[in-house]
């Protein structure tokens, strides 16, 4: 579920959670930029390795909740297009439906994709005024 704000006012930052079914997709989403590790592809031996290597507060495990999958909405909206693009996600696309999800104050956005998710994030996030540009290199003066 997307969650739109009215214009002029200002959505909560939006989560990042990446995947980790083992500890070094979850090490690495992590270091890529990932708020939160969805570990509920786990097995039981490689999610206490996780547990061991991961702080509790940054692992998802609750079933009960789906957050917003940037990867399945790329690849429905592919399918939706016709059968040739079926199939075939590309990054971009990927992408571009994180940053849209973003825009429309998602509070939590789920991608295979950690770093350049991360970064489509942060980018709307600055062009929507809810966060300082990363670096300011025009308008200075």
């Amino acid at each position: 579920m997307l969650r739109q704000t009215r214009p002029g006012g200002r959505a909560p930052q939006t989560l990042l959670l990446g995947v980790g079914a083992d500890p070094q997709q979850a090490a690495l989403a992590r270091a890529e930029g990932a708020d939160l590790i969805d570990v509920r592809g786990a097995t039981p031996g490689a999610l206490a390795a996780i547990r061991a290597s991961l702080p509790a507060g940054v692992l998802w495990t609750d079933e009960r909740a789906d957050p917003l999958d940037a990867d399945q909405l790329a690849a429905r909206a592919g399918a939706a297009r016709g059968a040739a693009a079926a199939g075939r996600v590309t990054p971009a696309a990927v992408i571009a439906t994180a940053a849209v999800c973003t825009w429309l104050g998602a509070p939590v956005v789920r991608s295979r994709h950690t770093r350049a998710v991360r970064r489509a994030i942060d980018m709307t996030a600055s062009i929507g005024g809810r966060r300082p540009p990363s670096r300011t290199v025009r308008g200075l003066a």
